[in-house]
């Protein structure tokens, strides 16, 4: 017969079995519910929030909680409530779709809180309007790859040593990168037009650039539409809004838990440049695969490149040398 302490811990265990099983459901299975706003009657705003890179965690956050708003039928406007300098290109290209395909239901507002910049500036040009503060920092449209340096300068000799079921199986080359490269810039670039081109004063060459602005730059080019803080954006969602008429509505905060960001090219350090082709160094498990094989290709759509000089004497120090391209070098702040 178990022992009343053994019991209760017995007990317990079920109860936290129990709750932890309910906790899981209620995710999978239970209906969306927007706090406060879910037992009122107004229309809602909601606030959601991206801060950190445009990785998979923030980016299937984001996706799901605007699938949610698109859901729900309280929601009748959404704030896009920003902090990211990009990420990976693949990420960085769920999260715009997810806002075009959200923008085409609901109006959808834009607020630069710190950074929208690269893929993160991708993800909210099919915003409604861009709300930036005087600090904010928004623009940098360009591609960066990041291939090992080995892939490349010893194509030759690895395609004797491997079999192949055609010529460009495990084969890279740097113009092949780069050709693949202005391919991403193209869509990159004619993505950015297509959302803001009416309301942009530069040229299609001149967005190419890859050149960051300041919030007031920002808005005077067109790559942002007014400075003002994250009232001023729920006030202009509810503005552009079918459903609410005046301040009669509610706003609901759906906050997500940022995460750093963890990219090899932003771990690594410069040892040299040439033209458009950066040489970082990166610890060899970053791009380790099993049986012999590495990751042959990484595509970002992030602002900046490992800030450390080409001229450091540590920069060469240790680590495996891979290779940056970037589409264009990014540009500075204007």
């Amino acid at each position: 017969m178990l022992s009343s302490d053994r019991l209760t811990s017995a007990r317990t265990a079920g109860y936290v079995v129990a709750v932890t099983l309910a906790l899981v459901s209620a995710t999978v299975f239970g209906p969306v519910v927007w706090n406060a706003a879910s037992s009122s009657t107004n229309p809602t705003v909601a606030v959601i929030t991206l801060e950190g890179p445009t990785n998979d965690q923030n980016v299937n956050r984001v996706t799901r909680q605007l699938r949610e708003a698109r859901q729900n039928d309280s929601v009748a406007a959404v704030v896009l409530r920003l902090d990211s300098p990009g990420g990976p290109a693949s990420a960085s290209s769920e999260f715009y779709l997810a806002v075009n395909r959200t923008a085409s239901q609901l109006p959808v507002v834009a607020y630069v809180r710190g950074l929208a910049a690269s893929g993160g500036y991708y993800g909210i040009a099919p915003a409604d309007s861009i709300v930036v503060k005087s600090g904010s920092t928004v623009g940098s449209i360009g591609t960066v790859v990041q291939v090992p340096s080995s892939a490349v300068e010893s194509a030759g000799q690895r395609s004797d040593t491997f079999i192949r079921t055609g010529p460009d199986k495990a084969q890279i080359s740097l113009d092949g990168l780069r050709e693949r490269l202005q391919i991403l810039q193209a869509g990159f670039v004619g993505t950015v037009m297509q959302h803001r081109g009416d309301e942009l004063s530069l040229s299609r060459t001149e967005v190419a650039n890859g050149r960051a602005y300041l919030g007031a730059t920002a808005v005077r080019n067109g790559f942002a539409d007014e400075i003002g803080d994250l009232g001023t954006a729920i006030e202009r969602a509810a503005t552009l809004a079918d459903d609410i008429e005046g301040d009669d509505y509610a706003v609901d905060y759906r906050e997500a838990r940022p995460t750093q960001l963890s990219l090899s090219i932003g771990d690594s350090r410069v040892t040299r440049v040439e033209g458009d082709v950066v040489y970082v160094a990166t610890e060899g498990e970053a791009n380790a695969l099993p049986d012999g094989f590495v990751r042959p290709v990484r595509y970002w759509m992030v602002w900046g490149v490992p800030a450390a000089p080409p001229d450091d004497p540590a920069a060469g120090a240790g680590g495996n040398t891979s290779t940056a391209t970037a589409t264009p070098t990014p540009g500075g702040q204007g």
